[in-house]
């Protein structure tokens, strides 16, 4: 095996891992078993108070009725709150509840915490290998979304 197909290999067991790591549902405190996709919406909401549909789906770069079966969810376990526009009543618009609020502090704990380790460690590279990491890595995203883009 050549040496740039280690990395490759490196880099595709990486993907997984992390794949996995991220299928595992996790309580953030508020007693509810929350999927990536739907701590990340509630991220989202966080960031954007108020935000419509459209926009969220757009924000977290999934579908529209992606979008809505997150919500629904997030509606039934209290985490949010979705209610009419003030200037619109056509248009619906989701805020977090206390409980989602909770849930999103714990979630940037969780990710302060998990992720320190992999930050120190880029951290200790000195400027010119953050650098080359850095841009191999954004040429990588680039060469495979021209790989995606092919089939």
């Amino acid at each position: 095996m050549t040496s740039s197909e280690r990395i490759v290999r490196l880099y595709l067991k990486s993907k997984e891992v992390f794949n996995e790591f991220e299928r595992i549902p996790r309580d953030f405190g508020t007693g509810d078993l929350l999927y990536s996709s739907e701590i990340h919406t509630l991220v989202e909401i966080s960031r954007y108070n108020g935000i419509n549909l459209t926009e969220l789906a757009n924000n977290l770069g999934i579908s529209k009725s992606g979008t809505s079966k997150f919500v629904a969810k997030l509606v039934d376990k209290e985490l949010i709150i979705k209610e009419k526009a003030i200037n619109n009543n056509k248009e619906v618009v989701f805020s977090l509840s206390e409980k989602g609020k909770r849930a999103c502090k714990r979630h940037a704990i969780f990710k302060k915490q998990t992720f320190a380790p992999i930050i120190k460690m880029i951290d200790d590279l000195d400027d010119t290998n953050k650098e080359f990491l850095a841009i191999f890595l954004s040429n990588l995203v680039d060469k495979v979304n021209n790989i995606k883009t092919k089939d």
